[in-house]
């Protein structure tokens, strides 16, 4: 008579998780590199609309605008923010920084976010000219990266916990 064997026990083994959408595009390569050089020209183009943003069209907002999607964009390809500090910080300095340029101004008697402009000459730049609208379009353009910024994340970390009728 040969020994009864113990019946085996089922054992479930847990199914792996579905991938979500953006996981999909975090190893794509031609993503990754493509990024790369549109980050890199989309931050450009953000530093040059802030930087002209007073004397032409453009300035803190459009620039803050760019800079989120050129961040987001990073977020996309390599699954981790560009940024070492959370983006909600940058909303208050830049809230203060506009407040101040506009207050200064009014504490020196002249109208509230009144700007002043005048022309440096160096040997590297030539004449330029520089304007205090610059420090109020990069208290701006802080405000504006800080809360677009934050709110994109809070929309990619979102992960529903619950079906409805229709899901699959």
């Amino acid at each position: 008579m040969s020994p009864r064997r113990a019946p085996k026990k089922a054992v479930k083994e847990a199914a792996p998780a579905p991938p979500r959408p953006g996981d999909l595009l975090i190893n794509d390569p031609i993503l990754k590199t493509i990024s790369r050089a549109a980050f890199a020209l989309v931050m450009l183009f953000a530093l040059l609309l802030l930087w002209r943003g007073h004397n032409a069209p453009g300035g803190g907002f459009i620039a803050g605008l760019m800079t989120v999607c050129a961040l987001i964009l990073h977020r996309i390809a390599n699954g981790d923010s560009a940024l070492r500090v959370d983006p909600v910080k940058f909303i208050p300095w830049g809230l203060a920084l506009s407040f101040t340029t506009g207050l200064v101004p009014y504490l020196l008697g002249r109208p509230f976010l009144k700007s002043d402009f005048g022309y440096l000459t160096t040997a590297l730049t030539g004449e330029f000219e520089w304007a205090t609208a610059l420090l109020f379009d990069l208290g701006v353009y802080l405000v504006v990266v800080g809360a677009g910024l934050s709110l994109a994340y809070a929309l990619i970390e979102v992960e529903p916990s619950e079906r409805v009728e229709g899901d699959e």
